[in-house]
């Protein structure tokens, strides 16, 4: 390993950058089709990362944002696509011009535009929720499970999954709970808070008898 590396140091480590990237985004996409066969109409995902290894980011990691477009550039899916689509892109430079500099430069060039593909892609998709087509009111009486803490007292908006439609949504959303609805809690929601953000309380637990 150590004399392959030796070898040829820039072709090893670009093989080593795009072929473990490659076979994450085809088990990324594999899964995204699995999760299109289970729910006829389900949203895409606003990416903000990481369902298990593959999927979407953790639901506390932060996004980095451009300015007020909400384009999140640096996803896990986007981080992916840099390395998978850089990897090749300068294997190829340094085939065709034997260059070293070419081959790097060519290899940022081109994951960055995949970068930002993936970005600008999931920002579209996240905003097919935002047309006329879908009616928030219509998730009043669901029951959802909460994907980015909500905070306490109506002081700030989290984020709920949630059925709408028939589609599973991400959804703003904020409570009159005295306390934070943590990740994974399952919540009903009773109404409309600002905009298209839900309102929504906690569950209670059955009691025992």
């Amino acid at each position: 390993m150590k004399e392959w590396f030796a070898t040829d140091p820039l072709r090893s480590a670009l093989l080593c950058a795009a072929i473990p990237a490659t076979v994450i985004m085809i088990l990324q996409t594999v899964m995204i089709f699995i999760g299109m066969a289970g729910h006829s109409d389900v949203d895409m995902p606003d990416d903000n990362g990481i369902d298990g290894v593959f999927g979407s980011d953790s639901p506390d990691a932060p996004d980095v944002n451009v300015g007020d477009s909400g384009l999140r550039i640096f996803t896990v899916r986007g981080i992916v696509a840099f390395f998978a689509v850089g990897g090749w892109a300068g294997l190829s430079a340094l085939s065709l011009s034997g260059s070293a500099a070419a081959a790097i430069i060519t290899a940022f060039i081109a994951g960055t535009l995949a970068l930002l593909l993936v970005a600008w892609f999931f920002r579209w998709a996240a905003s097919l929720n935002e047309n006329g087509s879908l009616q928030m009111e219509n998730a009043i009486g669901k029951v959802g499970e909460v994907y980015i803490t909500v905070p306490a007292n109506m002081s700030g908006t989290g984020k709920v999954n949630v059925i709408i439609q028939g589609r599973l949504t991400e959804a703003e959303a904020m409570t009159e709970c005295d306390r934070p609805l943590k990740y994974g809690e399952p919540v009903e929601v009773v109404g409309m808070a600002v905009g298209n953000t839900l309102k929504v309380s906690p569950i209670a637990k059955k009691k025992e008898a």
